[in-house]
């Protein structure tokens, strides 16, 4: 059972942030990294798109420069935004990276960016058309597709792109046979956001290959309901 910690276990430490990425790493098999770019030009880590959800500071993360991201207060600790290059490069390299797109346009920085380390890299994004970008910017780039409610175009764009997994929310994971149909087309299937170990028990019964867990231990229960999954399938 494969855990990548969502946000950077974001329930345990400020989301995003160097910090975060270098201590999950510690407990992860690989570290999410949401993307988008400043107002000053460059890529920096953070999953909203506005500064008060997530810091001291109101306005757009677009509407700021690289060096006034750094100076905010990331879910009031003594950390800021950081740039992607300084979340990459708190990563060990053998953490696998997964980039979560945020909006189109980044692709090519993304690819130089995750070129020059050692890390495998994986991107990710809600929008198909991002994923598009970054297909035909590389045949060899591994995507995953992060699914909406939309789950039968979802699973045929998937297909269509030639991810190797899918990221479904985990009450689709329990409550669809999408597990067992992204499984019949050669997908692996990661159950997000996941918070709780009843919560990841479930999600490991249903067969899901990974989690992007908020918090660490929680990868512990998702193998034990696997286990139990297989013990009595």
């Amino acid at each position: 059972m494969k855990v990548i910690a969502h946000r950077g276990f974001g329930d345990r430490y400020p989301e995003n942030t160097a910090f975060a990425a270098k201590n999950a790493s510690r407990e992860a098999d690989a570290i999410e990294v949401d993307v988008r770019r400043c107002g000053s030009g460059e890529l920096v880590a953070s999953h909203f798109s506005h500064l008060r959800l997530v810091s001291d500071m109101s306005g757009r993360v677009a509407d700021y420069s690289v060096e006034t991201l750094a100076s905010v207060s990331v879910a009031g600790s003594e950390y800021g935004i950081p740039t992607f290059e300084e979340a990459l490069a708190a990563i060990p390299s053998h953490i696998t990276v997964e980039v979560d797109l945020k909006e189109p346009g980044l692709v090519d920085d993304v690819l130089d960016a995750t070129d020059a380390v050692e890390n495998d890299a994986v991107l990710t994004s809600f929008y198909s058309d991002t994923l598009w970008e970054a297909r035909s910017a590389s045949e060899k780039v591994e995507l995953a597709y992060n699914f909406d409610v939309r789950l039968d175009r979802n699973l045929h764009t998937a297909e269509l792109l030639d991810c190797a997994r899918v990221n479904v929310h985990w009450s689709f994971c329990l409550g669809t046979d999408i597990v067992e149909r992204a499984k019949a087309k050669g997908m692996d299937v990661y159950a997000w956001p996941v918070k709780s170990r009843a919560v990841a028990a479930a999600v490991g019964t249903a067969g899901v290959d990974g989690v992007l867990a908020t918090r660490p231990g929680t990868e512990t229960w998702a193998a034990r309901g696997r286990r139990l999954r297989d013990t009595f399938a």
